[in-house]
C-alpha cells in the first residue's frame, strides 16, 4: 500500500487503516462517518479519514 493510503486525506495524519496494513478489515468499517466528511474526500474514496478528524467534526456539529 502507498504512503498516501496510510494518511488521512483531511489532516495528513496517520489514519490507522487496517486494510492499508494488510488486514481484511479496518476500524472505519464499524463507525458512522458523517456524510459531509465522505463528500469532502470523495475524490479519494478508498482512503480512510482518521478518527481524530471524525471526532472533531462530530463535536463541532453539537
Amino acid at each position: 500500500m502507498s504512503t498516501e493510503e496510510k494518511r488521512c486525506p483531511l489532516c495528513g495524519g496517520e489514519n490507522q487503516c487496517g486494510v492499508a496494513k494488510g488486514e481484511k478489515e479496518c476500524w472505519c468499517m464499524t463507525v458512522s462517518i458523517p456524510e459531509h466528511l465522505l463528500k469532502t474526500v470523495q475524490r479519494k474514496p478508498n482512503i480512510c479519514i482518521c478518527s481524530t478528524c471524525i471526532d472533531t467534526y462530530k463535536k463541532e456539529q453539537v
